[in-house]
């Protein structure tokens, strides 16, 4: 998961400021030795880490393109993210939702219609295995 981490924030900053500025953005998240310390262990910080990361980047590409489906997998990423750690994996929902209502190049409305696209997916992802677990004990009964 930390090479994963490190390759999509390489990616993330490459689109924005250039290969050398991501090349640095990677080594600054590969060299800093508290993420080395969650890299190193299996432990659910290193998924958190990747899975904001990815949300970050999706948001990214969903202000770029206008896009709803970019929007949809940073909630998606974010619902699965509150699997990993729970309410942590929420402090990053106010500064994407702040992007993408700030630089989506899309009317009030639908950018509105679009978070509340990307909230309701973000409820789906997180609450499914929630869902498959009350279903099952229903049918136990």
């Amino acid at each position: 998961m930390g090479v994963a981490s490190v390759g999509l924030l390489y990616a993330a900053v490459k689109r924005v400021a250039g290969p050398g500025a991501g090349l640095i953005a990677g080594a600054a998240l590969a060299l800093t030795p508290v993420a080395v310390l969650i890299f190193r262990f299996n432990n659910p910080d290193a998924l958190l880490v990747l899975v904001l990361i990815g949300a970050a980047y999706a948001m990214q590409r969903g202000v770029e393109k206008g896009g709803t489906r970019w929007l949809v997998l940073a909630g998606v990423l974010v619902g699965i993210g509150f699997l990993a750690k729970m309410l942590q994996a929420f402090l990053a929902r106010p500064a994407l939702t702040a992007v993408w209502l700030l630089a989506a190049p899309v009317g009030w409305w639908r950018q509105i219609r679009d978070l509340l696209v990307a909230g309701r997916a973000m409820l789906v992802s997180g609450m499914a295995p929630a869902a498959r677990r009350s279903a099952r004990s229903s049918r136990a009964c």
